[in-house]
């Protein structure tokens, strides 16, 4: 993955324009925050696939407001929310840089990789057909994309690596600008695949907390519009980099993290001590939550205590191959806004990290640069660096 790095100097600059998103918190990029910050997500039990053998019953789902919303479980739920996140993304770079019409590709992260009726129901939409017989939807415009489709599939790490791919399409001047969604759903081969790892929490995720057990599996759908060098830009697309590595195949690896940590700010000629604030992939899990930690311990080394380490799983479930899209949404929120929201639920956090600002801390400054992290199965890690400035 990106192994030569490019820096800001010798490639365009790769400005995020445009946010939509639907998650378990609401319709937009205010609920996100929201959610993250006051916990109101949407976790309910789930109804449309037997869970009685799982140990875990509840998941996060995306609140309908609409009456034409396919309920989770039919065909056409999955093009909806990707339809939905995609045309408010776009419709918000349109408002802010008053470019319409621009030839625009699509990145998809998702680990709906083509084997169940979501994507079945995706493929009909996108070729102009109505969804297959009982899909309960029809979409109300055309697909909002015209130049090329690339999906990712990488497990978790896929949104993270969407974004990755759409800043390479830019910067390589093949796309003139680049739709980058993440989206899953609650689906029962994910569901009782993630079971039989023994990754799902009863409990739900618990980041950094001495109770941490595993995974809460949520929906979402969230999309980041990328340009090339455009003034109106929330924040820029800096860097990324990856790393295919780890010892077991269901555990984040600390060299292959720390691996793409650097990677990371190397293609974006970002020092460690320039991080401000990090959203760490941080899913709950036992040993994950101090993989990762130990990986930015080795990269960041006493200037991590000084840096805001947050996860927003605690708030939003763990959103499958959206969660790269989505806490990256939550990052650039952050470097807006210039404001921490702390990681929920850390009562009982584990005493190994005490002298880490895990967002309980306010910075002594707003972040001007930031990154997030996501790890999927199979050893996939991806870190991604925003700055204020290009």
């Amino acid at each position: 993955m990106n192994a030569a790095p490019r820096g800001r100097d010798t490639a365009p600059s790769v400005a995020v324009t445009g946010l939509g998103v639907l998650s378990p918190g609401g319709s937009g990029v205010d609920a996100l925050w929201r959610a993250c910050e006051r916990g109101t997500a949407c976790f309910r039990t789930i109804e449309h696939f037997d869970v009685s053998r799982t140990g875990a019953r509840i998941a996060g789902f995306v609140p309908a407001d609409a009456p034409d919303v396919p309920a989770p479980g039919r065909p056409g739920r999955l093009p909806y929310l990707l339809h939905r996140a995609t045309k408010d993304a776009l419709a918000d770079a349109e408002a802010r840089t008053g470019r319409r019409g621009v030839p625009t590709a699509l990145v998809l992260g998702s680990t709906d990789s083509g084997g169940c009726p979501s994507a079945e129901a995706w493929r009909d939409w996108r070729g102009g057909r109505s969804p297959n017989a009982g899909a309960g939807w029809t979409p109300y415009s055309a697909p909002a994309w015209d130049g090329p489709v690339i999906q990712v599939a990488n497990a978790s790490a896929a949104g993270a690596t969407a974004l990755g791919v759409g800043a390479d399409l830019l910067r390589d001047g093949i796309a003139e600008r680049v739709l980058v969604c993440g989206v899953d759903t609650v689906t029962e081969t994910a569901y009782q695949g993630l079971a039989s790892l023994r990754t799902l929490s009863p409990r739900g995720c618990r980041p950094f907390s001495t109770r941490r057990s595993g995974i809460r599996v949520s929906e979402c759908a969230a999309a980041l519009v990328l340009d090339s060098g455009s003034p109106h830009a929330y924040a820029h697309l800096r860097g990324w980099g990856g790393s295919n590595e780890a010892g077991q195949a269901a555990r984040p690896d600390v060299g292959g993290v720390a691996k793409a940590i650097r990677r990371a700010l190397r293609d974006a000629r970002t020092e460690p001590e320039e991080l401000g604030y990090i959203n760490a992939h941080a899913a709950g899990t036992r040993h994950g939550d101090v993989a990762e930690l130990r990986a930015l311990e080795e990269v960041l080394g006493e200037r991590l205590p000084r840096v805001p380490v947050v996860s927003t799983k605690a708030a939003l479930g763990h959103c499958q191959g959206a969660a790269g899209t989505v806490e990256a949404i939550v990052t650039v929120l952050t470097l807006v806004r210039g404001e921490v929201l702390p990681t929920l639920g850390l009562e009982d956090r584990d005493p190994r990290w005490d002298h880490l600002n895990l967002g309980d801390k306010s910075p002594d400054h707003p972040p001007e640069t930031a990154m997030t992290i996501s790890c999927g199965l199979g050893g996939s890690n991806v870190a991604v660096v925003f700055g204020r400035e290009a």
